[in-house]
């Protein structure tokens, strides 16, 4: 249960704001579209929790045998995890000791605009020694990351990112309670990083990949647990570009949380591909027979899956809790896909070379000098970006081709959505999302539920596509100021 907030009157009116947009939701699409549930108001605790998060270069090692140098919060990739119960508020000191601006963005966290962390948006870069203070209480319960969002291209890629747990107090505890933060690493055989990062066939392609894996910042994850034992992991893709195909070999884990927030049912993650940014909860029961090593692997496009990690079961067995897997309230809206879109999105790629007359092609080929490779939303390059409009409260439905040949994570900052069809053809999933995996030459449509005002970010979360314009603005403004 939560607490009782101490003014009855500030609740009351955040509960009056509440229903008006609940009615807006219902009224003004399709009629059986319910609202989400997850715009309910949270009461706040009143705790605070205070952290100091010191960005800066230093050294670690990814790899046994190998120094890698990094740029860190606090010494250590990933940073902090930060763990606060629901309604608790976080107060973030960020000191830049880097020798270029950052910023510290709340992946999948519906955050005041103004603490969202995109420089030049939401607030102006922090530079070099000087601090930034973020302070937001979470409005929803759920695994989210904090990552750099200037030039993530190479800040996320020399690691600058760390978990945040929002626990909610209505769910069941397990007696283990993982966060794994999945990467890869473009490293040399000393364990330096490739100091490309710009490379323009990562730019013209699906982003930086690397060949070394890590889970936590290490090669050698091991979860220890007993026979019997019930174990939630919340497993958080960092990568820069490339996407994971979790595998759990003999284990049969359950999904409880997508993105964050409760799925309605309950499944096994068989099909399940977390691109850059994606989360995932499952819910794993030991056998009470089990004993040895169990792998964690990527199979994506893979027969014999990758080794991430092992679950080490020794012991004697335990008694297994039987609590009911959480679920949530997720209304279904892939009726939708019967509707017409209310904005139009075209994902396409620009390339010097392959607009240059023959002989001009011929000299780029001598001088190996390529001209400019960019990322176009709807024709237009950021920050010379298109902004699509919505009323809070008014839901809608954005549909986005994808004209390229590559894949692309589409991120939208500030509100969750719905996948509600794929190549025209539709889709119900059960769940929420902030982060979509587009494949090559494919059109998706997704529903959004326009709550939190302000203008927030769309975006391919591969970094590189991103830096090199793949961005666009989605305005969410109040019905007075719309009308």
């Amino acid at each position: 249960m939560l607490k009782k907030p101490k003014s009855t009157l500030a609740v009351c009116l955040v509960l009056v704001s509440t229903l008006i947009a609940v009615v807006a939701l219902t009224q003004l699409r399709d009629t059986t579209l319910a609202a989400p549930g997850y715009i309910e108001p949270v009461a706040a605790t009143g705790m605070v929790h205070e952290v100091r998060l010191v960005a800066a270069p230093t050294t670690g090692s990814l790899d046994e045998g190998t120094t890698t140098d990094l740029w860190t919060y606090n010494g250590t990739t990933p940073g902090p995890e930060i763990r606060i119960t629901h309604g608790d508020t976080i107060r973030v000191t960020l000191k830049n000791n880097l020798p270029e601006p950052t910023s510290i963005h709340w992946h999948g966290i519906r955050v005041p605009h103004a603490m969202d962390g995109v420089p030049g948006l939401t607030q102006p870069p922090v530079a070099p020694g000087e601090t930034f203070v973020y302070e937001f209480t979470p409005p929803d319960a759920g695994t989210y990351w904090y990552h750099s969002h200037r030039r993530g291209h190479e800040q996320l890629a020399r690691g600058l990112y760390g978990a945040i747990v929002v626990e909610d107090p209505t769910e069941p505890d397990y007696p283990i309670d993982a966060v794994w933060l999945v990467d890869d690493w473009r490293v040399d055989d000393s364990g330096m990083l490739d100091p490309d990062f710009d490379s323009l066939n990562d730019i013209h392609h699906s982003g930086r990949w690397g060949g070394l894996f890590t889970i936590n910042g290490s090669t050698q994850t091991r979860l220890a647990a007993a026979p019997g034992e019930r174990i939630r992991i919340r497993i958080v893709n960092t990568a820069n570009g490339r996407p994971i195909k979790p595998n759990f070999g003999a284990l049969d884990p359950l999904v409880i949380a997508m993105d964050g927030l409760p799925v309605a049912e309950n499944f096994p993650p068989t099909d399940i591909t977390l691109a850059p940014g994606n989360r995932m909860d499952v819910d794993i029961t030991i056998p009470s027979d089990a004993e040895g090593e169990f792998i964690v692997g990527d199979l994506l496009g893979r027969s014999d899956p990758l080794e991430l990690a092992r679950i080490s079961v020794t012991g004697d067995p335990v008694g297994t809790p039987g609590f009911t897997a959480p679920v949530g309230e997720v209304p279904d809206w892939s009726s939708a896909a019967d509707d017409p879109a209310d904005h139009n999105v075209t994902i396409s790629f620009f390339s010097e070379f392959a607009e240059a007359s023959r002989e001009e092609q011929d000299r780029m080929l001598e001088t190996e000098e390529f001209g400019e490779f960019l990322w176009k939303l709807n024709g237009r390059v950021w920050p010379d970006a298109e902004t699509l409009t919505a009323t809070r409260g008014e839901l809608q439905k954005i549909r986005i081709v994808n004209e390229s040949g590559q894949m692309h994570p589409i991120h939208l900052h500030g509100q969750f959505f719905q996948l509600v069809s794929r190549n025209d053809e539709r889709v119900t999933e059960g769940h929420y999302r902030d982060t979509v995996l587009m494949t090559a030459f494919e059109t998706i449509e997704i529903v959004v539920a326009p709550f939190d005002e302000g203008t927030w970010l769309l975006h391919c979360h591969i970094q590189l596509h991103a830096e090199y314009g793949m961005a666009m603005l989605y305005e969410v403004a109040s019905e007075l100021a719309s009308s």
